[in-house]
């Protein structure tokens, strides 16, 4: 699925957003928030666990995306 097709889906479940913000999230320069990972859960119809990293991979991350930066970058 390309963003634009993601961005369309999202905006006919009813959440204003649009290829940019898919590609700056995408890229982790935008943080979702919790009503929005709902959305994308159910627009691809998926848990919204699916969509978050498990404990052992966000612990090793945290403390980068704390301070704003991209995990292995």
């Amino acid at each position: 699925m390309t963003q634009e097709e993601l961005s369309v889906r999202l905006q006919l479940f009813g959440l204003d957003m649009d290829r940019t913000a898919v590609a700056k999230i995408e890229s982790q320069l935008r943080s979702v928030f919790d009503f929005e990972l709902i959305v994308f859960a159910r627009t691809l119809k998926v848990s919204t666990d699916a969509l978050c990293p498990e404990d052992r991979q966000l612990k090793k991350q945290l403390p980068a995306l704390m301070e704003g930066k991209i995990p292995g970058k």
